[in-house]
């Protein structure tokens, strides 16, 4: 992850924007509460590694 977003800059409002579009499109696939959860909890520990420090 780091030097694939390495110089990007990307901002906690870019990477938030990022979760809620697929958690949106989680819930349009009727995915179960459990999953979404799962996979924002993957997501967001990878934050350190993508949002610009």
């Amino acid at each position: 992850m780091l030097s694939t977003h390495k110089g990007m800059n990307i901002s906690d409002v870019e990477f938030n924007a990022v979760l809620d579009d697929i958690l949106q499109a989680l819930e349009m696939n009727d995915v179960g509460q459990k999953e979404k959860e799962e996979v924002l909890f993957v997501l967001y520990g990878m934050k350190k590694d993508i949002v610009a420090m």
